[in-house]
């Protein structure tokens, strides 16, 4: 039950999010094409402000990356050639 829920909840967001983009990608030609709303210098700082917002969580999470990099780990395994038993190793990254 909980797993539909879910499921049409992100769905939900995730049209909202689609829908949301489109009229602000609109809105933008607008103003480009349209010199009335060229000139409205409210307009034009409304858009950039609006444009960073979006940048926003992609430049923390590169931040966090820069700072907190993550490890990875390779798993390797194999037989030994002589006694044919499973060797399994792990090894990450330093």
């Amino acid at each position: 039950m909980w797993g539909k829920l879910k499921l049409k909840c992100n769905f939900i967001f995730k049209l909202c999010l689609a829908a949301s983009i489109i009229l602000f990608i609109i809105l933008v030609f607008l103003t480009l094409a349209i010199d009335e709303l060229n000139q409205n210098a409210r307009l034009i700082t409304y858009i950039s402000l609006f444009m960073v917002l979006l940048t926003i969580p992609s430049v923390l999470d590169q931040f966090a990356k820069e700072f907190n990099p993550r490890k990875r780990v390779y798993k390797l395994s194999c037989k030994c050639p002589k006694c044919k038993h499973l060797i399994q190793m792990d090894m990450k990254e330093e």
